[in-house]
């Protein structure tokens, strides 16, 4: 899931796992093979079939994420079988090898969703950029997660192994044959490896550092889903809470509704952080500082719903939404959410009344219950027939189960092992995190919970993985928030310079339409490594500027 989630014993391929930690740069720009070369026979590695290599021209003018340098594309996939459903299963790659100015540098660009298909492989370097890894210079690798079905088709979770192809085998397979790739092709390996995604992208971030840190130098997760079947409980909840509301759950809540809600956060919490501009930074201070039973006006019996008040039930079901879901005993199933103003945003609308009622079925029924309760297609009668019948209650059962077939427990092959004790990424990589706090898909608060464990399991934490939060900012981009940032910079001035990210600029994107009129199109706002917050600096008055704030 984009912008737009971990035990089986991995399969590893026979191929040489080529160096990409440490090392010097280099820029090279001679190549040992010609795009032609890269074939099947000539590669020779174990699983793999190359089914094209095209040397594609320059397109698009400078200054887009969307445009490109000349390079050579090589497509194919490895280790093709057959599942237990009799359907063809590969894992497929798209590799981009710049055909001047390599920089000397892997990129693995992150997979989204349900996968099925190649989610950026160009590489995006930045939330909002105008620019991409392959552009930079970075030879880029990008899997279509262990299937092709694409779209929202989740019948590949009728198969185990692709189960755990897309929980982290595609990752942990593809990227030690595509470095041997990029060696052969350049007649030298990579000296550097980084890795970024978000949403889903970011579960394989989360992933990444947890089973494959040897093989990267840096790693960024953006929005991680990285306890994704937890997050579909929630949301197969949530379309139960609006359905209270409305039964055609997109109108439970109209933008008049929401902003009520947002108005009434701004009101207790904007001005925390010191300056009134629409940005809740301090999000703690404002859990303790905003009661939404009390802040948000309830109408009267019988009155309707004007942008005024909400409705008794409207109060109830957004209650029991921000508050999470709870089984029978009372125990939390996910997580809770902030009280976040980024609620108005066109995202969050789209993501919590729209998508997750149709994605979480299908993820939930195909790939993530044992045993499956298939839901094959989505945007039809039986997902909305699936959420309405889940049992909550049951959630558990199906994430955590097992049967003779289904070995292993989504939450097994989803969520990375032993989060909170990451030793190889201590020893030999970097991690960035980065989720905005109007997230309506993963909430930021199970990605801070996340990190405090981490730092109370070791109190040396930041000096290997970073958590920013970007206040307002709805799933992987959107909202209203300055929600084009590039953690890329971050990360490589870390890995190559040892400079630790304190703080990093942020701006409005130039398509964000969630920008509040009174906000200026150039605004800027330091994103800061938690848990530091940016505050308003004494005698500053230029709410429009970054330097206006520090991180305290």
């Amino acid at each position: 899931m984009s912008r737009r989630s971990g035990l089986y014993a991995l399969t590893w391929l026979a191929v040489a796992t080529l160096a990409g930690c440490g090392g010097s740069s280099s820029n090279s720009t001679a190549s040992a093979l010609s795009c032609s070369d890269v074939t099947t026979a000539k590669l020779n590695l174990s699983g793999l079939v190359v089914t094209a290599s095209v040397a594609n021209a320059a397109s698009g003018a400078a200054g887009s994420a969307a445009s490109y340098p000349a390079h050579c594309q090589v497509t194919g996939t490895i280790n093709q079988r057959t599942g237990i459903d009799g359907k063809p299963y590969a894992i497929g790659f798209d590799i981009r090898l710049p055909a001047s100015g390599w920089n000397g540098k892997f990129f693995y660009s992150g997979d989204a969703g349900i996968d099925g298909g190649f989610n950026d492989p160009l590489g995006s370097t930045a939330v909002g950029g105008t620019t991409n890894a392959l552009t930079l210079g970075y030879a880029v690798a990008s899997s279509d997660g262990g299937h092709s079905s694409g779209g929202l088709d989740g019948s590949f979770g009728l198969d185990p192994q692709a189960r755990v192809d897309y929980g982290y085998n595609a990752l942990g397979t593809l990227t030690p044959l595509a470095k041997n790739i990029v060696s052969q092709y350049y007649g030298t390996p990579a000296t550097r490896s980084y890795y970024a995604g978000c949403s889903k992208g970011g579960q394989s971030g989360m992933v990444a550092a947890a089973r494959f840190a040897d093989q990267f130098d840096g790693i960024i997760a953006g929005d991680p889903g990285f306890n994704l079947p937890k997050a579909a409980v929630e949301e197969l909840y949530d379309n139960q809470q609006f359905a209270t509301v409305n039964p055609n759950i997109a109108q439970a809540f109209s933008p008049a509704d929401l902003a009520l809600v947002s108005s009434s956060i701004l009101a207790k919490c904007d001005a925390l952080d010191g300056a009134v501009d629409g940005i809740v930074s301090d999000v703690p201070a404002c859990k303790a500082a905003f009661n939404f039973t009390t802040d948000v006006p309830q109408c009267a019996s019988g009155a309707t719903p004007d942008g005024t008040c909400l409705s008794a039930v409207q109060k109830t079901a957004l209650a029991n939404i921000y508050a999470g879901a709870h089984g029978t005993s009372g125990d939390l199933l996910y997580s809770d959410w902030p009280w976040d103003p980024g609620l108005v945003g066109s995202g969050w609308t789209s993501w919590k009344t729209f998508l997750n009622a149709q994605i979480a079925p299908v993820a939930m029924g195909n790939v993530f219950a044992t045993p499956p309760a298939p839901v094959i297609a989505a945007f039809s009668p039986a997902t909305t027939a699936y959420w309405q019948a889940f049992d909550v209650n049951q959630g558990f059962q199906l994430i955590y189960g097992t049967n003779a077939t289904f070995t292993e427990s989504a939450m097994s092959f989803m969520t990375p092992p032993n989060p909170n004790h990451l030793t190889t990424l201590k020893a030999k990589s970097k991690l960035i995190v980065y989720h905005g706090t109007g997230d309506p898909v993963f909430s930021s608060n199970d990605t801070t919970n996340w990190y405090n464990n981490l730092q109370a399991a070791d109190t040396a934490a930041a000096s290997y993985a970073r958590l920013f939060l970007v206040p307002g900012m709805n799933h992987c981009g959107g909202g209203p928030a300055t929600d084009n940032f590039d953690m890329l910079s971050a990360l490589v001035s870390w890995v190559e310079q040892g400079t630790a990210p304190d703080t990093v600029k942020a701006t409005v994107a130039a398509g964000n339409a969630d920008k509040p009129a009174s906000w200026s199109a150039t605004r800027s706002r330091p994103l800061c490594a938690y848990p530091k917050k940016a505050v308003l600096v004494s005698g500053a008055t230029d709410l429009e500027s970054a330097s206006s704030f520090s991180c305290q």
